[in-house]
């Protein structure tokens, strides 16, 4: 028999699926968006083995533990542009019902972090060459200022963190596991904005890579170009105290991807 684990909200006990499930939604939640404010703060006792335990997650429902996860998946590039999303299938992948999904999904929608096509087709959508070229401006102009910053304020442990993202990422696009790599990529633009100590920009990024991450995903994947070149050099801007050099890699970082990425995107309408 399965055992069935709860969510704590208003003093009273709501079921949420499997013990595994909300376990694995807490501890991803919290291990990939750490410094979000919604980050929920997980019970040490999250999971006892005995029959009639309860896994309290505090201050988040469930149905917003799944928009954060659905939005860390779109983050992450785990779901790329034009996947098909429905309710049922999102439903059986997590474990749980259908409604907590259906308003993850309604909430997404209204993010424009995924697209409705009709009654029954709803589609993480894929940018035009516009949306791309100007949320890619807004990025080179916040996370060159976020590199800067960060080249002012990181110290050595914040330094070993980039430096051993910057090796994870290259070793995983060297061993060909491309989902790893650009996991690592969206990994260390947040990290650096973490190391400048930004919360409010953060916020703002996450914000648009909710936007962008499944077609800067999709694009490296597809593509298997260099990940990390831009992103060593600023590291070592960073232990140079350098916010110039810093700011100037991270908008190289952001520039030569253009002209690939919107070619991934001319490729949806080629093959429509």
């Amino acid at each position: 028999m399965v055992q069935l684990a709860f969510v704590k909200k208003d003093s009273h006990h709501i079921p949420c699926g499997p013990i595994v499930l909300c376990q694995s939604i807490a501890v991803q939640i919290c291990q990939l968006n750490k410094n979000d404010a919604s980050c929920i703060k997980i019970d040490r006792e999250l999971v006892n083995q005995e029959e009639g335990t309860m896994a309290e997650i505090n201050q988040v429902s469930l149905g917003d533990a799944i928009y954060q996860r659905l939005s860390q998946d779109l983050v992450s590039g785990k779901l790329r542009p034009n996947e098909k999303v429905t309710i049922r299938g999102l439903a059986e992948r997590l474990g749980t019902s259908s409604t907590p999904v259906r308003d993850a999904v309604q909430r997404l929608l209204r993010d424009e972090a995924l697209e409705q096509r009709s009654m029954r087709d709803v589609r993480v959508p894929v940018p035009t060459k516009a949306q791309y070229l100007e949320i890619a401006s807004i990025r080179r102009e916040l996370e060159g200022f976020a590199a800067s910053r960060a080249a002012e304020m990181v110290g050595p442990k914040e330094i070993r963190r980039l430096n051993q993202i910057v090796e994870k990422n290259e070793a995983a696009a060297k061993a060909g596991r491309w989902s790893q790599a650009v996991k690592y990529n969206q990994e260390f633009h947040f990290a650096l904005v973490e190391g400048a100590d930004m919360p409010i920009l953060l916020a703002i990024l996450s914000r648009l890579w909710l936007r962008m991450g499944p077609l800067i995903a999709g694009y490296y994947a597809r593509e298997q170009v260099a990940l990390v070149r831009h992103h060593q050099t600023i590291v070592a801007a960073c232990e140079n105290r350098d916010p110039a050099a810093a700011a100037a890699a991270m908008r190289a970082d952001i520039d030569d991807a253009k002209e690939g990425i919107i070619r991934y995107i001319e490729s949806f309408t080629t093959n429509d």
